[in-house]
């Protein structure tokens, strides 16, 4: 059989495994726990030495599966599966930070994650210091040091920032300090971060690696050692993935790579038509050369994704009437899917921050956060267009 690397589709359908005789999908495994034939054999299991399952909180062979197949796509050596992209988060900064250790966060950032940074870590003895995102990697070059782990997005949630990946990793390299990024809007099929230097990657797999908004999970990818230790915190916490979740997952990230050629072209066909009107006053996506940061997308991104965001020239009650008034784009949270979501940050990821603290993070109450699916993109115009036109006059 060939050495030669796979490319990121082939990875999508089927990892890097060698094919073998039996079923061509994945059976699903859906047991608590596994019989072993003596006690000898079990607590060489419990042990880690033998490499069976032992109990599903543990591990699962349906969702090792999809585990091996994300670090196949991520480039890194393994992959933890959760239920939840929160539980992913929180797994991971309870499996490298304790009481009196401190973590440097971007400032924007997905408001779930927010709040856990803010209302709950502080709670626990774990010090978080936010800094915005204009000059976040020189924040982590002048830290000395004296964090023990920076999180940041890129693109950012919701309004599409972009931060210089790899000098983040360098600088948190040079200073001894754990980097962590959610790359959830990107996704691996656009953008590797581990690729790039930097230690740990998350991903709400929620979104586009189940693709379908049909599951909840998330997934934490890294070096052995970094996922040992998020692995070791995961099963305390319990944020277990079902085993039937686990095959939702994987058949989704199956057509992963295709879905995200229509996605990155949908999104840039709507960015750049929808720079034209006068009733939206401003675009935020990294693919439109009049991003303050497209040169750094254009240089660690291989595609710039399926988010935009567009602020109206409206009051809020204009916006909602602006959202109530599509028909193609649903009235609904979360993103990623085949179909297109529209929300309103302000009163939804972002909802109970104040007015000062989504100004720090680029949101206003006119923003609109479109999930860019892959229907027709002039259809997904259209309709953008006459809910412009019955809402903003």
């Amino acid at each position: 059989m060939t050495t030669k690397k796979r490319g990121l589709s082939t990875r999508s359908v089927q990892g890097n495994k060698r094919p073998q005789p039996g079923p061509a999908v994945e059976p699903i495994v859906q047991t608590s726990t596994f019989i072993f034939k003596d006690q000898h054999e079990m607590v060489n299991a419990v042990q880690g030495t033998s490499g069976k399952h032992v109990y599903t909180r543990w591990s699962n062979p349906t969702t090792r599966n999809a585990e091996e197949k994300i670090s196949s796509l991520e480039g890194t050596d393994d992959t933890l599966l959760l239920a939840s992209g929160m539980a992913a988060i929180s797994s991971t900064v309870y499996g490298f930070l304790k009481k009196g250790n401190r973590l440097l966060s971007c400032d924007s950032i997905y408001g779930g994650t927010l709040h856990l940074f803010k209302e709950v870590l502080p709670n626990q003895g774990i010090e978080v210091d936010f800094h915005p995102l204009d000059g976040f990697a020189d924040a982590v070059e002048n830290s000395y040091g004296s964090y023990d782990m920076c999180y940041f997005e890129t693109p950012t949630n919701p309004v599409l920032g972009i931060v210089d990946i790899r000098r983040v990793a360098s600088a948190a390299k040079a200073t001894n300090t754990v980097s962590v990024i959610d790359n959830t809007f990107a996704t691996p099929i656009n953008q590797r971060p581990h690729e790039l230097g930097v230690d740990v990657v998350i991903h709400s797999a929620t979104k586009y690696l189940g693709g379908h908004s049909d599951v909840i999970a998330g997934c934490v990818s890294g070096c052995d050692e970094h996922i040992k230790k998020v692995r070791s915190a995961a099963r305390l916490l319990g944020g277990t993935i079902d085993p039937f979740a686990s095959f939702l997952l994987d058949r989704g990230i199956k057509t992963l790579a295709a879905r995200m050629v229509w996605h990155n072209f949908n999104a840039i066909f709507l960015a750049d038509k929808l720079s034209q009107d006068s009733r939206i006053s401003r675009i935020h996506y990294p693919g439109l050369p009049t991003h303050p940061n497209h040169s750094i997308a254009r240089r660690q991104m291989s595609g710039y994704g399926g988010m935009i965001a567009i602020d109206l020239d409206a009051n809020l009650n204009m916006t909602k009437d602006f959202v109530d008034s599509l028909e193609i784009f649903l009235n609904a949270v979360s993103l990623g899917g085949v179909e297109s979501l529209a929300s309103i940050p302000a009163l939804t990821t972002h909802y109970g921050f104040s007015k000062e603290e989504l100004e720090k993070t680029g949101i206003s109450e006119s923003t609109v956060r479109l999930s860019v699916g892959i229907e027709d993109p002039e259809d997904l115009l259209q309709d953008i267009r006459q809910a412009l036109d019955l809402s903003i006059r």
